[in-house]
Formats: structure tokens, C-alpha cells, sequence
């Protein structure tokens, strides 16, 4: 919301303006719609949670109950993140609890019983890398959220340089969060790169090679779209496609994490 102005349109919360149908222009429709999909999306969670209750076993449940104490937690932040109007503090970590919601029912989508759940080998040797590399990536969408809650997203409007310099002589906080975000960015692509490359000629199976050579072009593309976001000036679109991509990341690398695998070395 905050990348259409939107984000507070409606000053106060639950209620907008103090009604729960409120006057409309575009701003308090984007936010108020908002909401309610957050409503409708708490109201299916239950439905999800109560079914995997009873499908899941012993540790497994732990899922939909740390679920459900993340969604509680980014309601109440959605309140605070109107209340405090859009505090950067507050909305990144709102942006954070987000993505483990999105993670974790995920995992409930595509697990749905405990049987095919505990087939499931998340820490062992083998997906070591791969879960070094989701850290890294989670941090970036983390920052991402911070960089552009701080008003930092310009802080350098050119690429590949940053105001006309490699390495700017004034290093001030908006110049280097927007620096360490690009950074972290072409981090992650080397990273993918250099495991595409050992699985190719490692002759590892055929579904991780696919998942990797869709991860490297996927983190290309998301390259390339955040100089377009740049270059836009922030623009809606170009910042609404980016988080698509990061979110298909995401999926990518819990797909690879999920799967299993022969260890690369």
C-alpha cells in the first residue's frame, strides 16, 4: 500500500474513518481492500489450521499453531503500523512476519498429511547450502521492505553506478542500505550460479538441475527489475512484479529445500 500512497488512507484502524464502509476514493479503497483480504485470508487460515490439526502429528502440529501466532502478530502489527504511521521499524517487521506466514502455509498447501510431511529431511548435510542460501535470501526481501520504508529505494538513482561513483565518497544510511540491498542481490545470483554450474556438470538429478536453472534465471530476471525499479523512479508496477519474483523465489528454494538431494561438493 505504501507504494500506491495508500498506506494510510485510512488514519485509524480496525474501522476507516470510523466505519467499516467508508467513503471511497482510490487510496481508501486500495487500503480498506487490503483489509478485508486480510480478513478473508485470517477466516481460510482457520479452516487450513483446524484441517492440519488433525492431519499432522506430534511435532508436525507445531506448524499451524506457530502459524496462527504469526498471523495474530501481523494483525495487531497492522494495527500498530497505521497507529504509528508506517514506522519503519514497524512495517518491515510487519513485511517479515509476512513472508514466514507465506512460507508456512505453504508448507501446509503442499504437505497436506503427515505422512508425506515426515518424508520431508529440511536439516541434513546435503540441504546445508540451500539453506544458507534461503537465509541470504530472506534477509534480502528484508531489507528490500527496510530500503524501501526508509526512503532509501533512491538513495542511489542510477545503475550500475551510485551517484555517479562505484564506491561514493559519502557513505550516509540511505546510500548504504541501498548499496547493501544491490550487493546482497548480485550475492545471491553468484551464489545460484555457482550451484547451477556444479549440479550441470555434477549430472545431479534431473528435477534439482531443472529447480536451479529456474532459480539462476529467475534471480536474473529479478535483477533486471530492480534497475527498472530504479530507473522508474519507484514506479508501482515495476515494485508490484519485483516482490512477485522475490515471492517465486521463495517457492523455488523451499521446493529445492523440500525435495531432497544429493550432496554437491
Amino acid at each position: 500500500m505504501s507504494g500506491l500512497g495508500a498506506g494510510l488512507a485510512c488514519p485509524d484502524w480496525p474501522l476507516c474513518f470510523g466505519k467499516f464502509f467508508p467513503q471511497l476514493n482510490f487510496a481508501i479503497f486500495m487500503e480498506q481492500t487490503h483489509r478485508i483480504l486480510g480478513l478473508l485470508v485470517a477466516i481460510f487460515f482457520i479452516f487450513l489450521a483446524k484441517n492440519r490439526l488433525k492431519t499432522y502429528v506430534g511435532k508436525q502440529k507445531l506448524i499451524p499453531i506457530l502459524c496462527s501466532i504469526f498471523l495474530a502478530t501481523q494483525i495487531i502489527l497492522g494495527g500498530l503500523v497505521v497507529i504509528f504511521q508506517l514506522e519503519t521499524n514497524i512495517t518491515t517487521f510487519h513485511f517479515a512476519n509476512a513472508i514466514i506466514i507465506f512460507i508456512l502455509i505453504y508448507t501446509m498447501c503442499i504437505y497436506p498429511d503427515s505422512a508425506k510431511l515426515k518424508q520431508v529431511k529440511i536439516f541434513n548435510k546435503s540441504n546445508l547450502i540451500y539453506i544458507c542460501l534461503f537465509t541470504i535470501i530472506y534477509v534480502q526481501l528484508v531489507l528490500g521492505a527496510y530500503v524501501r520504508h526508509a526512503d532509501a529505494g533512491l538513495a542511489c538513482p542510477d545503475f550500475p553506478k551510485c551517484l555517479g561513483y562505484w564506491i561514493p565518497p559519502y557513505l550516509g544510511k540511505t546510500v548504504l542500505l541501498h548499496l547493501l540491498h544491490r550487493f546482497t542481490g548480485f550475492l545471491i545470483l553468484v551464489i545460484s550460479s555457482i550451484l547451477f554450474f556444479i549440479a550441470y556438470y555434477k549430472k545431479t538429478s534431473r528435477s534439482l538441475l531443472q529447480n536451479l536453472r529456474r532459480l539462476l534465471f529467475l534471480v536474473g530476471l529479478q535483477i533486471i527489475l530492480g534497475v527498472f525499479v530504479v530507473v522508474s523512479k519507484l514506479a508501482f508496477s515495476m515494485t508490484a512484479i519485483h516482490l512477485l519474483i522475490a515471492l517465486l523465489i521463495v517457492i523455488l528454494v523451499l521446493n529445492i529445500i523440500f525435495e531432497g538431494k544429493e550432496t554437491i561438493d
